[in-house]
């Protein structure tokens, strides 16, 4: 082996080892998010209602607290613009919820907020 050879092997085993970690620390985060955001979503969409006479029945809401955990792991992971928009959706949902089982909003509204 030439000189040149031992030198690139040397050099090559540090190199490959940072970026071997780099890459995985990036798809380690990446994975956490998109499991983070699934949760997100399998709350708000195990939210079931429907309408009463005067309010909104509302069930499997129980689980919206935990958006405010969500949202405060995606802060950790450095995703503050979604962890922001998982706490702002977090404090509608409440709010809508609240105001549909107290009658101040109608089946239709209510549908249209969950849509959204």
């Amino acid at each position: 082996m030439s000189n040149d050879s031992i030198i690139s092997l040397f050099l090559g085993i540090p190199i490959g080892i940072i970026s071997g970690l780099y890459t995985g620390i990036i798809v380690t985060r990446y994975a956490r998010f998109a499991e983070l955001r699934n949760e997100a979503l399998r709350i708000i969409r195990s939210i079931d209602f429907m309408q009463e006479s005067s309010f909104i029945q509302i069930n499997n809401d129980h689980d919206v607290s935990r958006l405010i955990l969500i949202s405060s792991d995606m802060v950790f992971l450095r995703h503050s613009k979604a962890g922001e928009l998982v706490n702002q959706l977090s404090k509608e949902i409440q709010s809508t919820n609240i105001a549909a089982r107290s009658g101040q909003i109608n089946i239709i509204d209510y549908s249209n907020y969950y849509g959204d």
